[in-house]
Formats: structure tokens, sequence, C-alpha cells
């Protein structure tokens, strides 16, 4: 299993290391070619994985995670619009979070909220 780095925000190397255990795959793994993960029957995955990487079994809290980071449910061409295998699957992707690059965890970020950056800087955009 690839080591994630220091600079790798706590989220994301959870994320990691739950793909990347084959004790999980039956709830989450990588897709076939490695660009995307999978998550399968999402009230189990919920109930018995998230509380023990995340302290929570809050399915709709973990998706809002990942799309602060930037992660994308994968949508299906042919079928024009979300990609359904089974009804309980969802997949996600990220361009950095590919199996076997570790490495490039560290060039995900969190989406920083305007009304932040306005509220630290003293910004008055009135």
């Amino acid at each position: 299993m690839a080591e994630v780095g220091t600079n790798v925000a706590a989220f994301l190397g959870k994320l990691w290391r739950m793909v990347e255990d084959p004790e999980t795959n039956d709830l989450i793994s990588w897709s076939e070619n490695g660009q995307s993960f999978l998550i399968r029957n999402q009230s189990k995955f919920a109930k018995e994985l998230l509380p023990r990487y995340y302290k929570h079994n809050n399915m709709a809290s973990f998706i809002r995670q990942l799309n602060m980071y930037g992660f994308h449910k994968i949508v299906s061409p042919d079928a024009g619009g979300l990609k359904t295998t089974t009804n309980d699957e969802v997949e996600f992707s990220h361009t950095y979070f590919i199996r076997g690059h570790a490495y490039m965890l560290e060039h995900i970020k969190r989406k920083v909220i305007f009304f932040l950056i306005v509220m630290k800087t003293n910004f008055s955009f009135w």
C-alpha cells in the first residue's frame, strides 16, 4: 500500500487507506481502471465503515466532504444521467485521486468559501 504524505488532509488520507484496503472491497474499492472509486451498499458503508474511519455514520456528510475536496460523481454519457450499475452503488473521481499515485494527494485542496476570504481579508465588495 502506498504511503500518504504528511501534507495531505486527514480526510483524504483516511479515504485513500479505506479505498486501498482489500478488507473493505465489498463496500468501497477502486474502479477497474483506477481512475475512480465505487461505494457499494451505501447504507452498510455508512453504518459499518464510516465510523471506523471518520467517527460518524452520515453518508450525506461524507459526500459533502467529497464535494468540498472537488470529487465528482461519475455520470454515464450513454444513459444521459447519473451512472447506475445498481440502485445503491455510487462512483466518484478526482483528477489527483488515482490508484497507485498517492503522491498526487497533496494536490487536492479543500474548496475555499468566498465569504471566509472576505472576512479574513476585511475586503468589502459592496
